[in-house]
């Protein structure tokens, strides 16, 4: 018996179908998924870093003080007195002008 048949008409010999039963649609076919599963493996490769050393040499000025030393002979004239003294020299102990300093 075919499923999708309920049963047969004797006067028309068509088969009957169930209107709750409906034949099944086309299937539909969707692009593939994929699944990816990663594992990774290790390979060195080797990074260079070149360091340049630079040896620098900073010249800076610092005083260094040298003194020199002159003699020189200067003669002076005495200035003029305020009271002259006879001449010959001192006859009395000498004595302030003005009285005694404090």
């Amino acid at each position: 018996m075919n499923p999708y048949h309920h049963r047969s008409c004797h006067s028309c010999h068509q088969p009957q179908v169930s209107p709750w039963f409906q034949p099944p649609a086309q299937p539909v076919v969707c692009p593939p998924q994929y699944r990816v599963h990663d594992s990774f493996i290790p390979r060195m490769q080797p990074v260079i870093h070149p360091i340049v050393n630079v040896n620098r040499q900073h010249i800076v000025n610092v005083p260094q003080h040298y003194f020199t030393e002159t003699n020189r002979n200067v003669v002076v004239n005495p200035p003029q007195q305020a009271y002259p003294y006879p001449q010959g020299g001192f006859q009395q102990p000498f004595q302030r002008p003005f009285g005694p300093r404090y």
